[in-house]
């Protein structure tokens, strides 16, 4: 294994609460392996096809939430993002285990297919995260996949999201506006009305903490400002850090609905997301 899967794999039990898994009844982890098996077989289609091939897979629309992790991959969204995104959606659901279960282990798994792990790796990987006993003694599971690469799917979408709140569009789309901007018109031009015409001292604060002249340094401080609990913060945070490292605004949409803990309509055209970028573009310069 070189390097980098072993980190991702470090990563990946700093980042989710794994042990969360072991709350899940019997009956739950019995469903579980569905959610596992959608992932193996897509990342058996994943090596033959190709990564971004992934929306011509028959189970593409099996899941919503499978749905919109892989359409951000097809869309060629960055690794960092989409891990943020999972993480975001993943931190919404303190209370329910099975939710937070079934998002981790979809967004895990398309992680997993990212980095280039095989077919049988992923799945045995995810499957021990039900825990040996259970596959041991209950589940009765082989060690081998095989025998899951053609299994009929029945998978039920039943995560629900909390109620898209309208303060916090408001500001989706200001911060998107100045995403938009910041490619239009360049960082500096951005800095301006940063910290000249719009009026948000917390804004200000967190991008010109990060605006700094070492990407290392820039990253570190967004990871740690980013600890924020309230989504109204992590909006800003986000948004200052999507200017400064020059994401789109297709995909900082989506990584802002993850922190609002809305479901992203996966075929949402790009041109309504401009539409309302523009116009709160011309509120906020006033023209």
């Amino acid at each position: 294994m070189d390097n980098d899967k072993r980190m991702f794999l470090e990563e990946l039990a700093l980042d989710f609460d794994l042990d969360r898994f072991k709350n899940l009844t019997l009956f739950e982890k019995f469903k579980f392996d569905e959610y596992i098996t959608l992932i193996y077989q897509e990342a058996l289609f994943a090596s033959k096809e190709g990564l971004l091939h992934l929306d011509k897979s028959p189970h593409y629309t099996k899941n919503k939430t499978y749905t919109l992790f892989a359409m951000l991959v097809v869309n060629g969204t960055k690794f960092e993002v989409l891990r943020e995104i999972v993480l975001n959606y993943a931190r919404s659901f303190e209370k329910s285990d099975t939710y937070y279960a079934k998002i981790s282990i979809m967004g895990i798994g398309i992680m997993m297919i990212m980095k280039g792990y095989t077919p049988d790796a992923i799945f045995n990987y995810l499957m021990l995260l039900l825990g040996r006993d259970f596959l041991l003694e209950n589940k009765k599971y082989s060690g081998s996949p095989c025998a899951y690469e053609s299994v009929e799917l029945d998978l039920v979408d039943s995560i629900e999201y909390k109620p898209f709140e309208g303060e916090l569009r408001k500001l989706k789309y200001d911060m998107l506006a100045l995403v938009r901007l910041s490619h239009d018109k360049g960082i500096n031009y951005v800095s301006e009305v940063i910290n000249k015409t719009y009026d948000n001292d917390e804004l200000k604060f967190f991008f010109n903490m990060m605006n700094v002249q070492t990407p290392e340094m820039r990253d570190h401080l967004f990871d740690e400002l980013k600890k924020s609990n309230s989504r109204h913060r992590r909006i800003l945070i986000n948004g200052a850090y999507a200017i400064l490292d020059k994401l789109d605004v297709v995909s900082t949409h989506y990584l802002f609905n993850s922190i609002i803990g809305k479901y992203s309509r996966y075929d949402k055209a790009s041109g309504e997301i401009e539409t309302e970028v523009q116009v709160s573009l011309a509120k906020i310069l006033g023209v």
